[in-house]
């Protein structure tokens, strides 16, 4: 396979990755997962709870495999992306698109920073230092304002670089054709990244 084929098929994958698993989990971590906060830290502490049944070696595995992997994955290749990206030249010109091109390189690597920290503070903490991940423990770091402003900051640059890159990445795949139908679709990343940003930081107040 010549290195050209190889990088379009990288590219491709890139951008598939983004959405399915990362994206989709991303859902499912704001909206099933961390939104159970917003009933009370009870409700939160029965959610540890239940996901503590599961084997660890199972939950470990699928973490692995379906999260850290892709993650990884998306975010190193991001990172060659990134080294020819023509940010510079983007900034140079004022439209809209060229903006969010700038904007979905910078929030990608704040957003990869932020779940290493995330993941190695949580997660690993969790498999190898017997942490439970309960309503105490997040509170401890989001009621300091500096990790309140870390965590603010990593999750919106997550949810942008999310939203932004459903529309990008339904042009790169072909999905949306024409200028009336990209336009729709980022409208509609634009009323997703809002309604994500909401619930993401009601869900961080109710961590204070």
């Amino acid at each position: 396979m010549d290195r050209d084929r190889l990088h379009f098929l990288l590219r491709r994958l890139h951008s598939l990755s983004g959405i399915v698993p990362i994206g989709a989990y991303l859902l499912l971590h704001i909206f099933l997962e961390n939104s159970f906060v917003l009933g009370g830290r009870e409700r939160f502490d029965l959610l540890v709870q239940a996901i503590a049944q599961v084997p660890t070696a199972v939950l470990l595995a699928t973490e692995v495999l379906l999260l850290w992997a892709p993650i990884l994955f998306h975010g190193l290749y991001g990172l060659v992306i990134l080294r020819s990206a023509d940010v510079g030249n983007a900034i140079h010109y004022d439209y809209t698109n060229s903006y969010l091109y700038v904007l979905q390189r910078v929030t990608g690597v704040i957003a990869f920073l932020f779940i290493g920290f995330h993941v190695t503070s949580t997660r690993l903490a969790y498999y190898f230092a017997g942490t439970e991940i309960t309503y105490e423990f997040m509170h401890s770091y989001l009621v300091q304002p500096l990790w309140f402003a870390v965590y603010t900051i990593g999750v919106i640059s997550a949810v942008f670089h999310f939203c932004n890159g459903i529309w990008t990445s339904c042009v790169t795949w072909g999905i949306t054709i024409g200028a009336a139908a990209q336009r729709g679709m980022q409208l509609a990343s634009v009323a997703l990244f809002v309604v994500m940003s909401f619930t993401s930081m009601a869900i961080l107040v109710a961590f204070r």
